[in-house]
């Protein structure tokens, strides 16, 4: 998404430190800041009071260099479906998938690394360039860019995937496709009901491969800016 050259010279003179951006120290007319603070919150910023900046989950300087360069941002919840998994939610997939020591272990959406966090030794598949960017800053081992394309076999897979037009389904499909023990995932709460082909042919995949559906509460991602009902599928692996 292109910006306008007056929201590029307030982000040129943003002080940045680490994974926090404070905006110039001048009073900025409302339309103004409300078109500055779409382009931060679309790339993953939120305020911080306190703080009295944005705040990302990780350093911010390469993605708003890009930005300037360019002028244009990409919007990772909007083209990529990316909303990151609640630290609390993440957790709970992990402990779910019950690692043992010695499993070989995958993240096929990592994102910022909510889950991978909380993974030994976890290899991560990530499509969006400014995502791989910040989790190779943060040290986690990328070993792909498109799920769909890899076909590397894991004990365990624990994700997070996109759910916009089923890709939940292809994506938890090819999970089971590539696990040796066990899949655990977040997915739409609608592979419960919906009832095309796809769907239902995946519901019959999850019970053939022992699996259990647990629904999450409304507002499981309030925090990362969407309403999207889930829930959480657990079940043994197919490979």
């Amino acid at each position: 998404m292109k910006i306008g050259s007056d929201v590029a010279d307030i982000l040129a003179n943003s002080e940045v430190n680490g994974n926090q951006l404070q905006l110039p120290n001048v009073q900025l007319e409302r339309a103004m800041y409300v078109a500055v603070n779409k382009v931060l919150e679309g790339i993953g910023g939120k305020w911080n009071r306190k703080a009295k900046a944005h705040s990302f989950s990780g350093p911010v300087e390469t993605i708003l260099e890009e930005i300037l360069l360019t002028g244009e941002y990409v919007n990772a919840k909007t083209e990529f479906q990316f909303f990151q998994t609640p630290d609390g939610l993440a957790r709970r997939l992990v402990d779910m998938a019950n690692i043992q020591e010695g499993e070989t272990c995958l993240e096929p959406s990592a994102g910022r690394g909510r889950i991978a966090h909380y993974m030994p030794g976890v290899d991560c598949v990530e499509l969006n360039l400014e995502n791989r960017e910040y989790l190779e800053v943060a040290g986690f081992h990328l070993v792909g860019d498109d799920f769909l394309n890899f076909n590397k076999v894991y004990d365990v897979i624990v994700a997070n995937p996109p759910f916009a037009k089923q890709a939940d389904i292809s994506h938890v499909t090819h999970m089971i496709e590539l696990a040796r023990r066990r899949v655990v995932s977040v997915m739409s709460n609608s592979i419960q009901f919906r009832t095309n082909k796809k769907t239902t042919e995946f519901r019959e995949l999850l019970d053939r491969q022992n699996g259990e559906i647990i629904d999450l509460p409304e507002g499981s991602f309030k925090e990362s800016g969407t309403g999207v009902k889930a829930c959480i599928i657990c079940c043994d692996g197919g490979a």
